[in-house]
């Protein structure tokens, strides 16, 4: 707070520092007096309400102090939790964060808390209804919003500008001074998601008089006192009565009114879980993996140390994790298992639950707010000891961690790339760190900054070379199609994988075909004058797509109906280039008519629970071909498949990025790993223009070794990560001019920087020079101190934020970035 605008002295009062959720803005922690009878309840973690400026404002108090630098400061309002949200593990989490990648502590607190756990204040108005004034003393225009407050109670002003307008502000001000109404501050979300079930009792006995007075005037309300009656000992819910009772409800509250009948409202949890759990599939440990195992829990017992589990595809890396799991429930200790893709958290629940029972929460974008509200209330009252999700699960509040699991650690998707563009996979070493825990990151094709540190000895590696019950690994054959005649038209399937998977049809397998890209066609183009329908908001083109009829953008969803006509020249011919997965599963259902064929990507996996859906009808062998993008490559463990096709290996090998190669690589590695995971030996089949590049030869070849060697070797040359650090600072704005003005400046700065080499590249236009209506410049920074190149960059992205506030550019700060469109 700002030092004249307080009313309480601080001398001998305690201070709290409170960052305000939601975060909005650079503000940083603000200072509050902690009144007298809130000083021994008061703990970092814990939301507040918080007087700002002419409203009031839910914050979380970050830390304690004896003293303020302000003579006087404003009291905290009200305490919000009887128990911290945030502990202070978390708390020391949320300040590494907000250090490392340049944001502030409440921008990291605010990427810390579920959405379900933050709460707001928001006006509303409330009519006074003593003080109403006939309705004939109002105009017209103040006189419907004054019937309207009257017909629906209490509203938020936002409620009232989406129902009657923004008109209705003046009107409500007009009210205001005629004594009609009060504006008021009401906390919004938080609790609110918790779910409550209502059951019912009876209160008291009718006897005499006044039961045959019930029986004779209410013989309804009297057979459900009866009935509640003659069940004292148990209470009854409204669903169990409904059944029984027509109107319940309305019969219930003249029962409750009349002192008959009395209440009480009983916290449930949502369940996530499948109703039935899976069995368990306990196996002998191989000699490699019982040697992981005892390195990993002599770890729980000694304290924080990184592991890099670095084993082939099907080596048995799961049951690794879950072993050491067990041994940290034996210690009274709990454990965080992270998984790149919400696809990937439903393969690895089941194991974990077939192993430990319903000792597990899960914490994923798929969950509703209140089912995210109530697994994170499980999990910091301790009812679960082990955690399953996707990225944001690194911030589970689970009291007693003992080890932390970075499940396909080389995964781009642990990086987050809005807001606070942290790194779940980093985040889950210093996590591991501040609770002084062994974190294991697996992988069969480890990223080359965890390989390269597991080569220093920066982490311990543990080798797992095999598969589980030395079953081979795939046979990876490269198609050619420089070869094929595929050259200038869409590249679908060649005669060499289409004869592979009728081959594999015929002897009872199932097919995997990859290729990283939705849709039915990359675009549309008139035949005619050659134009091609492009999004308005972004620089790309639009995707057709035949399910929904339309043309969309991948980036901000514009949708336009597939034109009849050329919207240039008027022309009728239009045709199709590039191919999706969308038009490659029609193509497969007209070639294998008699083959049953399904399709996995965002499309088909936009519905909740819909990922769980096709991936339990595909172990369950109900399909017999699934075509999808990436997330049908990673951890997906189905014994039945035995032909995995790739079906244009160059996609991510042309990115304009230096890591394409170790991508590919990757990818290639993980699908082909999907096959040949039960009995039956696999194989697969690549399709690709540039067959000699190393990527590929060496993931035919399954040697990872000879990959990350020629890969490290380019980028020790280059600069580039584990050799170097990197930060992009990128600037979006809806003027192309005032953009580029403020990279310009951006560029200036921290080239002007008195600290030593720092390489500055830019600034260019981004590779996507246009998203969802804003331009894009960027800056890419690079230097061997991670800590130099943060400090030069935090200093330049300063000197010209007052600039890019007046010009409505934002600027952006990505701390080791992975993508650089």
């Amino acid at each position: 707070m700002m030092p004249g605008q307080a009313t309480h002295a601080t001398e001998a009062a305690p201070v709290a520092r409170v960052v305000i959720l939601p975060y909005a803005g650079d503000t940083g922690s603000l200072e509050y007096a902690v009144a007298e009878q809130l000083r021994g309840e008061l703990r970092p973690g814990m939301r507040v309400l918080v007087p700002l400026g002419r409203r009031r404002a839910v914050g979380i108090v970050t830390e304690l102090a004896r003293e303020s630098t302000y003579p006087k400061l404003k009291d905290i309002a009200a305490l919000l939790d009887p128990q911290p949200v945030l502990d202070a593990a978390l708390l020391s989490l949320c300040r590494w964060m907000a250090d490392y990648y340049l944001g502030t502590m409440a921008e990291a607190v605010s990427t810390a808390l579920p959405g379900s756990a933050r709460m707001t204040v928001e006006r509303v108005v409330r009519i006074v209804e003593s003080e109403t004034p006939d309705a004939s003393e109002l105009p017209a225009n103040l006189k419907s919003v004054a019937d309207w407050l009257n017909q629906e109670g209490p509203a938020s002003l936002k409620s009232i500008e989406r129902r009657l307008g923004r008109a209705a502000y003046a009107a409500i001000g007009n009210l205001r001074k005629r004594g009609v109404v009060v504006l008021e501050d009401r906390i919004a979300g938080g609790h609110q998601h918790t779910r409550r079930i209502r059951s019912y009792r009876a209160a008291r006995t009718l006897e005499g008089e006044e039961r045959h007075e019930w029986q004779r005037r209410r013989k309804a309300s009297y057979a459900l006192y009866a009935y509640l009656a003659d069940h004292p000992l148990r209470q009854a819910r409204i669903s169990e009565l409904a059944t029984t009772f027509p109107q319940a409800q309305a019969k219930l509250r003249t029962l409750v009114k009349a002192g008959l009948v009395t209440y009480s409202d009983e916290e449930v949890y949502r369940e996530v879980l499948p109703e039935k759990a899976p069995e368990d599939r306990p196996v002998s440990p191989s000699g490699a993996q019982l040697e992981a195992i005892g390195h990993i829990e002599n770890a729980i017992e000694s304290g924080f140390q990184p592991f890099l589990l670095w084993g082939v595809t099907g080596s048995g890396k799961t049951e690794v994790y879950l072993r050491c799991i067990a041994t940290c429930l034996r210690q009274g200790r709990g454990a965080i298992v992270l998984v790149p893709e919400i696809s990937l958290t439903h393969q690895l629940v089941d194991r974990v639950r077939g192993r430990f029972g319903d000792r597990i929460a899960v914490l994923h974008s798929d969950l509703s707010d209140g089912e995210r509200w109530d697994e994170w209330r499980k999990i910091s009252r301790g009812e679960v000891a082990i955690v399953v999700g996707a990225r944001s699960a690194v911030f589970a509040p689970l009291p007693r961690v003992g080890l932390i699991v970075v499940d396909e650690e080389h995964d781009p998707a642990y990086k987050q790339e809005d807001g606070l563009r942290y790194n779940g996979r980093d985040l889950a070493v210093m996590r591991a760190k501040l609770s002084d825990c062994p974190v294991v990151l697996g992988s069969a094709t480890p990223a080359m900054e965890s390989y390269f540190n597991g080569t220093s000895g920066r982490y311990r590696t543990l080798r797992l070379a095999e598969r589980v019950e030395a079953r081979p690994l795939p046979s990876v054959d490269i198609v050619d199609l420089r070869r094929s005649g595929s050259i200038g038209r869409a590249v679908l399937l060649s005669p060499q994988l289409l004869a592979a998977v009728k081959a594999n049809l015929a002897a009872r397998g199932q097919t995997l075909i990859f290729l990283n890209r939705r849709g039915f066609a990359n675009f549309l183009q008139c035949l005619q004058c050659g134009d091609v329908p492009q999004c308005p908001n972004c620089s790309v083109t639009l995707t057709l797509h035949k399910r929904w009829q339309a043309l969309r953008c991948h980036h901000c969803d514009h949708t336009i109906p597939i034109p009849t006509a050329c919207r240039a020249c008027g022309g009728l011919t239009l045709g199709t280039w590039g191919a999706g997965t969308e038009q490659l599963e029609s193509a497969l259902k007209q070639m294998l008519p008699d083959a049953r064929v399904g399709r996995m990507d965002r499309d088909t996996t936009a519905r909740k629970g819909s990922q769980r859906k096709i991936l339990a009808a595909w172990e369950r062998q109900e399909y017999d071909v699934l075509v999808g993008t990436q997330m049908i490559t990673k951890g997906h463990d189905i014994p039945g498949v035995t032909l995995v096709g790739v079906v244009l290996a160059d996609l991510s090998l042309n990115f304009p990025d230096f890591r394409s190669s170790e991508r590919t690589f990757q990818l290639l590695a993980q699908v082909a790993g999907r096959a040949g995971r039960g009995q039956r030996p696999g194989t697969v089949s690549v399709q690709t223009m540039q067959p000699k590049h190393f990527s590929l030869e060496c993931a035919v070849h399954h040697d990872y070794q000879r990959f990350a060697e020629l890969e490290l070797a380019a980028r020790r040359e280059l600069g580039y990560p584990p050799f170097g650090r990197l930060v992009l600072i990128r600037c979006e704005g809806e003027s192309a001019t005032a953009t580029e003005e403020i990279a310009r400046a951006i560029a200036e700065h921290a080239r002007n920087a008195k600290s030593s080499p720092i390489s500055v590249l830019g600034p260019t236009p981004a590779p996507l020079e246009r998203l969802r209506g804003r331009f894009r410049w960027q800056i890419l920074m690079r230097a061997r101190s991670a800590a130099q190149l943060r400090s030069v960059a935090a200093e330049a992205r300063d000197a010209v934020r007052p600039l890019a506030r007046k010009s409505d550019v934002r600027v952006l700060v990505d701390v080791d970035p992975y993508a650089m469109l």
